[in-house]
């Protein structure tokens, strides 16, 4: 026995050697289960941002893009879809909506007060009647009218004019058909008169617009389908001798764009996945999550996709294709070319129900899903393992303390033995 050792140190040493194979064990479990954690936390940010891309191509997933564009500025607003058909029109905006809208300029608190039975207030068929009797004030009748559960779509307000309060009232929306009109039970009194003697500040107005010989009207300033795939916002009247065209096709730019985003996002995947489950050799490290099947089937469902034909068509023939290592490439002058052909085509196969984007989508739900997707049970498995682990090492731990209160107590005693050995001996030598 060292005496120049402390019984600590001999039961540090003896205690950690006890327990050094079973620490080594749970060391490997732990870096085993944390690399998996870890990887599964890699994957699931990798797929969704992949589902966070196909996301942004829109609720159809539409990839062809169209501009509509009129020659003269101010007149219209205009939002083309991917189906939106090419050439040019003439438009001419005849009238734009409007909301009707009174003012009761001979309206007062006074009246108000005094009134009594209902006021009727009717829009496109609903009406609601607001009952007079405990109605005090322009404010009362204000908040009467605007808290209604059932009101049909007016709006009432008060306003300062030239130092006095007045009453306006207004359609919620534009439109003949959203027009209101005002009735009382008693349009002789005061206050049904002061009702009937409104003043009309804004009339409710349809819009109208004239595509050739063909009007047509909106209770809005909005037409859709007028023009195939276009909406139509109109802001103000054209003017007669000048012609409003708008001019409607293929935009290109943002075709190709959107075609390199999707050729982005699934490169990002595909290359996040490539590292989670490579092989590994003598100059790279085994991916986290090699051998897996689940990941296995996604890879081979995504590029049975980018395989798929529809109406006869498939994704080489816009010029996208895969090289070797599956990366997606683009081959822009067969790509523009092929969507100037044909450009419905390239819709239909990333767009729609059946579409690529949508597929997808739906074949990240398995590994996604917050209540069935297999990255939600792993993780709950390894935060059971993980749980398991932190009681093993509680173990462990209890053990050691164990030894070393253990080899301690006999090092002491050992110690104080040899010590009184020593001094003995000095008795008779000394």
């Amino acid at each position: 026995m060292n005496m120049n050792m402390e019984p600590s140190q001999w039961a540090e040493i003896l205690a950690t050697n006890s327990i050094a194979a079973m620490q080594s064990r749970l060391q490997a479990q732990q870096k085993k289960v944390t690399n998996e954690q870890s990887a599964l936390t890699a994957l699931k940010t990798a797929l969704t941002d992949f589902r966070t891309a196909l996301k942004g191509f829109g609720t159809n997933g539409e990839l062809v893009k169209n501009s509509a564009k009129p020659n003269m500025e101010g007149y219209v607003n205009l939002k083309a879809s991917a189906n939106a058909s090419k050439g040019l029109y003439q438009v001419e905006v005849n009238e734009t909506a409007a909301a009707k809208q009174d003012s009761f300029a001979e309206m007062t608190d006074d009246k108000v007060k005094n009134a009594t039975g209902t006021m009727t207030i009717a829009v496109d068929g609903k009406e609601i009647d607001i009952d007079l009797t405990g109605v005090e004030s322009m404010a009362d009748l204000r908040d009467a009218i605007n808290k209604h559960p059932d009101n049909p779509g007016v709006t009432a307000s008060l306003m300062k004019v030239n130092g006095e309060t007045r009453m306006l009232m207004g359609s919620e929306k534009t439109g003949e058909k959203n027009s209101f009109e005002i009735t009382t039970s008693d349009p002789t009194s005061e206050f049904g008169q002061a009702i009937g003697n409104a003043t009309t500040i804004s009339a409710a107005r349809d819009a109208v617009i004239k595509i050739g010989e063909m009007a047509i009207t909106s209770d809005s300033n909005t037409f859709k389908d007028v023009i195939p795939g276009v909406e139509i916002n109109v802001v103000q009247k054209t003017d007669p001798a000048r012609t409003l065209v708008i001019s409607v096709e293929n935009d290109e730019t943002q075709t190709k764009e959107q075609a390199q985003k999707f050729a982005d996002a699934y490169n990002a995947l595909f290359a996040k996945l490539d590292e989670l489950t490579k092989s590994g050799g003598d100059k790279e490290k085994r991916g986290a999550l090699a051998g897996d099947s689940g990941l296995r089937v996604l890879e081979q469902q995504m590029t049975s996709l980018l395989r798929q034909t529809t109406n006869g068509k498939k994704l080489s023939d816009f010029g996208v294709s895969t090289d070797k290592a599956g990366k997606l490439e683009i081959d822009s002058e067969k790509f523009l070319e092929a969507v100037r052909d044909n450009p419905a085509a390239l819709d239909a196969m990333f767009g729609g129900a059946d579409g690529m984007i949508k597929k997808m989508d739906k074949g990240l739900d398995s590994f996604l899903s917050t209540s069935t997707g297999s990255i939600k049970s792993r993780q709950d498995s390894l935060d059971r393992q993980n749980t398991q682990l932190t009681t093993k090492a509680d173990q462990i731990q209890t053990r050691y303390d164990s030894s070393y209160a253990r080899y301690l107590k006999q090092f002491t005693r050992a110690q104080a033995a040899m010590s009184q050995m020593e001094s003995t001996l000095g008795n008779f030598f000394g």
